[in-house]
């Protein structure tokens, strides 16, 4: 295991790799289930569970000072929206490593120093490279 990365779960399964490229599949189809919430339910099951923010999904790691998980509906608020940066703060809380595409920050205009305590900036080529240390790459 490198020294960027650490062990998330103590399971018997592989080392893995998870890769998530979109990063809004329905606020209020999602709001109890989301795939960041469903890898928290994993790392127990694995050796390791890595995550990686690719695309749009880096906004998931963005901290913002406005967002609230709600929506108006008419005249409800629903109010159970998932909070996605949320559950990355969870991840990295869990000892999940949790690398954020840097070309993608940049690209969408987002400052690097906003990202989530504790996720890990890297070049696509960087991320790439440490592929061969997982047994499987899912696509989230």
């Amino acid at each position: 295991m490198s020294s960027t990365t650490t062990a998330a779960g103590r399971g018997s399964g592989p080392p893995v790799l998870c890769v998530l490229d979109r990063a809004y599949r329905g606020a209020v189809e999602a709001q109890f289930f989301h795939a960041l919430y469903g890898l928290l339910d994993l790392h127990g099951q694995f050796q390791r569970v890595d995550v990686a923010l690719r695309g749009a999904a880096v906004t998931l790691a963005v901290e913002e000072d406005v967002y609230r998980p709600s929506v108006r509906l008419g005249t409800m608020t629903l109010d159970t929206l998932p909070d996605y940066r949320g559950s990355v703060r969870d991840l990295v809380a869990e000892d999940f490593t949790v690398f954020v595409d840097r070309d993608a920050v940049t690209a969408l205009g987002f400052d690097p120093q906003r990202l989530v305590a504790g996720t890990v900036l890297l070049d696509p080529a960087e991320l790439a490279l440490r592929w061969p240390e997982y047994d499987q790459v899912w696509f989230v």
